[in-house]
């Protein structure tokens, strides 16, 4: 056994079915020893993308996504995935080439101490020495992605270690003897603390964040607050743990307004980031449950502060609950009068349309089945306050990384090839990863990309006008090329493309592009003056 069949056998432990890669001598063995075992490996055109699918692979499946990229400029590239995953808390392995070892510090070429780079950005990095030892690395780089608050890792592997041959056995060791895969708990006292309090409340309201997710907690914090009416809000992958047509779905927790009336907030599994006002939102009593105890309280006092999982937590309060109390969902006529503010606001025939009417109308052709991937600023503003089917994924993170909306469409459909895959992306962060149509086309994964083509970078300009008060000033640098056809790029890489330009004519196009068997791009004209809430709540922040 040579130590790329050693590296490809940890890896199959872990049940790695899709890895994400650009091909390099020196990581191809690996490559082909994970094909030879039915692992689909798909080929992307950049590094970034490669780490991007892997974050996106992960962040769809909740289970690690790999990615293994060549030496040097491979992982140089890599590296901006590698951050996003980080801020997102995404479980990625990510292996990279290396130099020779023996020509350590010789300025060999592509020469990087990359492990080194990238260590504020990863849970775990390391240059790997000794061939008779990947297997243990390996393992090793599971486990730090798997415990606690998850995150992406690093190996550094030369092409001399990689491919030297190892002498004797090696013993490969099931994932259950080698890391913790059950839930982190804590003291009950502190959540017989918690329910008292909530108890006491008048409108209490729930907080879920990405924890939530990650725990795969969903069903237990819906009983929760099924049981008591409570109503939920999310912010970042919490979105995907109750769906926006729920009784006690109560927005985004970044802009709802039943977080401003609430007098008690569960926050389960989020940090008190930007978004949140930094915990300044809240201005009743606060319980914040994380898996990091480092996060809890950070930026804000809470009342009580519990360090455990998401599912530990909810399913001990459920068990510890008594009576039947009710909040009769306070929140509910809040929700209803902000839904009839939206759809108003999505009304008219103008051409182009606004953003609001497109998102109501790719709403309309969506099922709960579907997977979408929202890629931009102002189209992931919209994307989450319209698209209330599917399981709606923002790629941005807590990060604000941009591009990574293909990738991850990619990776979403190699994942689960039997559902419908969208990825709805601004024009601007289209082009980021555009290329990767081609890895779309050469793999035949059918992604339907709708661009939101409001020619300019959006986002900014609305920021800027909201700070400045100048149109003049908030166009400078922003605006974009309105002869840009995405439709005719798609189509020159062998994918199906259309423009659409009028209102009305979204749900005919998304069924001729699935019809077409192809990957596909709509180019979607819209208008630009329409401001989402997301550009008032960074304005203040933008300079």
């Amino acid at each position: 056994m040579d130590g790329a069949e050693a590296v490809a056998k940890a890896l199959l432990r872990e049940k790695i079915d899709c890895a994400f890669s650009l091909p390099s001598g020196e990581i191809l063995p690996v490559c082909e020893y994970l094909e030879a075992e039915g692992v689909r490996v798909i080929f992307t055109r950049h590094e970034q993308a490669a780490g991007n699918a892997a974050d996106g692979y992960a962040r769809v499946t909740r289970r690690p996504g790999f990615c293994i990229v060549p030496t040097g400029p491979g992982l140089a590239n890599l590296m901006p995935a590698l951050a996003q995953a980080y801020y997102a808390s995404s479980p990625v392995v990510a292996i990279a080439g290396h130099s020779r070892y023996v020509n350590l510090d010789r300025e060999a070429f592509e020469e990087i101490d990359g492990y080194l780079w990238v260590k504020e950005y990863t849970k775990w990095s390391r240059l790997v020495p000794f061939t008779h030892r990947l297997h243990e690395y390996v393992q090793e780089a599971f486990r730090r992605a798997l415990s606690g608050r998850y995150g992406p890792v690093l190996l550094e592997i030369p092409k001399d270690v990689l491919n030297a041959d190892i002498d004797g056995k090696v013993e490969l060791a099931e994932p259950r003897n080698y890391r913790y895969t059950g839930r982190v708990g804590c003291e009950e006292e502190y959540i017989y603390r918690a329910l008292e309090m909530l108890l006491n409340a008048e409108k209490p309201l729930i907080v879920a964040g990405s924890g939530v997710y990650w725990s795969r907690a969903e069903n237990f914090m819906i009983a929760f607050a099924e049981k008591l009416s409570i109503p939920v809000s999310v912010s970042g992958l919490g979105g995907c743990c109750i769906s926006p047509d729920h009784p006690l779905f109560a927005g985004q927790a970044s802009a709802s307004p039943a977080v401003m009336q609430s007098d008690f907030v569960l926050v389960v599994g989020t940090r008190f980031d930007e978004f949140l006002g930094f915990g300044q939102k809240f201005k009743g009593k606060v319980v914040h449950v994380d898996i990091d105890a480092c996060e809890l309280a950070k930026n804000r006092y809470v009342d009580i502060a519990i360090s455990c999982d998401a599912g530990y937590f909810f399913s001990k309060a459920l068990a510890m609950l008594e009576g039947e109390k009710k909040f009769e969902n306070w929140a509910r006529p809040i929700m209803e009068g902000v839904n009839r503010m939206f759809e108003e606001a999505a009304k008219g025939e103008d051409k182009p349309m606004k953003p609001q009417r497109l998102m109501r109308e790719l709403n309309e052709v969506l099922s709960r089945d579907d997977i979408v991937i929202l890629d931009g600023g102002e189209t992931t503003a919209w994307g989450l306050l319209y698209l209330k089917k599917g399981k709606v994924i923002s790629s941005q993170g807590p990060f604000g990384h941009l591009g990574a909306g293909i990738p991850m469409g990619i990776a979403a459909k190699a994942a689960y090839p039997e559902k419908r895959v969208f990825v709805v992306t601004g024009d601007g962060s289209f082009l980021f990863n555009g290329a990767e149509i081609d890895t779309a086309v050469r793999h035949g994964l059918q992604v339907v990309v709708v661009v939101v083509n409001d020619s300019a970078w959006g986002l900014v300009n609305h920021t800027r006008l909201l700070s400045t008060k100048s149109a003049e000033r908030a166009s400078y640098g922003v605006m974009l090329n309105p002869a840009a056809r995405y439709d005719r790029f798609a189509e020159s890489l062998e994918a199906y493309g259309e423009l659409v330009e009028k209102s009305g004519e979204v749900k005919e196009a998304v069924k001729r592009a699935f019809d077409s068997a192809l990957p596909a791009v709509l180019d979607v004209r819209v208008k630009l003056d329409e401001i989402s809430p997301l550009a008032y709540l960074l304005s203040g922040s933008e300079g």
